[in-house]
């Protein structure tokens, strides 16, 4: 079984903190090194505004510093890999009531961005389109809101007026309805949903979501170096369910992984570095940081580390 070595690690380690965010330097300090919480917590505060949602530019390819959903699912998804301490309480808590303020009861869900996104600099897909008024990463509902209704189910005792079990009911009926998936970012979204909610919801909908994974998936080896989505985008544990991805397969992009931060010691974005001028020039390094700490994550979780 390959593996990465310590000293590989050690040269990530020394990547991150010479070129990344110190986010991700205290999130590998916690998730691979058994660090403490409350230094993640110190830089993870830097992205949470009075409001309680998340901005800052914790997503790197939108500049702008006021809350957002899309941010806020970010955030909450730290957290809730977190030692439950009264502190990582008091941030969820505060994210659960941006959440609920923001909510757009004609959407049964959040839009990702605000129009104001426009103002500052961002990746094309993060345009506001004043005529659609949303992004073109609101045209698939799942992608955040499907997320943020996972959070909030499992923070439902800081709900005030939200209706949550309605709203994973929604939830649930819209990827029972829905046949064709183009875009694997709401699969994701849904599949978060799917590792929270009460077993009776998980039932209605896993063959859903195994079609909606298979749909999407890129088996194809030759194809990892591009922007698709691999198995390990969807499998972050070895106990979850697998949704039909192929053992062999999740062995193969372990293996990838391995073989990537051997080699290259980062992982670079797919997607290239061509977007990332004047105000977004920082955000390639920090997606370096963010991608690669996701592998190093998946990898401890699959035991593929040696200690």
């Amino acid at each position: 079984m390959n593996k990465l070595e310590q000293k590989h690690i050690s040269l990530v380690e020394q990547y991150l903190t010479d070129n990344c965010r110190l986010l991700e330097k205290k999130l590998f300090d916690y998730h691979i090194k058994d660090a403490d919480t409350k230094d993640v917590l110190f830089a993870l505060k830097l992205y949470q505004n009075k409001d309680g949602g998340f901005g800052q530019g914790l997503e790197s390819d939108f500049r702008f510093p006021d809350s957002s959903p899309m941010a806020t699912s970010i955030g909450l998804r730290i957290l809730s890999k977190l030692e439950k301490t009264e502190e990582v309480s008091k941030m969820i808590k505060k994210a659960v009531q941006y959440l609920e303020s923001t909510y757009d009861e004609d959407r049964k869900g959040w839009y990702a961005v605000p129009k104001v996104v426009n103002d500052y600099p961002h990746t094309p897909w993060w345009h506001y389109d004043e005529d659609e008024k949303m992004t073109v990463i609101d045209k698939n509902w799942g992608n955040p809101t499907a997320e943020l209704i996972a959070y909030l189910y499992k923070y439902r005792k800081y709900i005030s007026d939200l209706d949550i079990m309605n709203l994973v009911e929604h939830a649930v009926n819209y990827i029972d309805d829905k046949s064709n998936f183009n875009s694997e970012n709401e699969v994701f979204c849904f599949i978060k949903l799917y590792n929270i909610v009460p077993k009776k919801y998980q039932i209605r909908i896993k063959e859903h979501l195994s079609n909606a994974v298979s749909q999407v998936i890129e088996y194809d080896e030759n194809k990892w170096e591009e922007y698709v989505p691999l198995p390990l985008h969807f499998i972050k544990t070895s106990d979850q369910f697998k949704f039909k991805i192929k053992e062999k397969k999740i062995q193969s992009n372990l293996d990838y992984y391995v073989k990537t931060i051997k080699e290259k010691t980062m992982i670079d974005p797919p997607w290239g570095k061509s977007f990332y001028k004047d105000g977004l020039r920082r955000a390639y390094e920090e997606w370096k940081g963010v991608l690669t700490l996701e592998a190093l994550e998946v990898l401890n979780n699959f035991d593929r580390i040696k200690k």
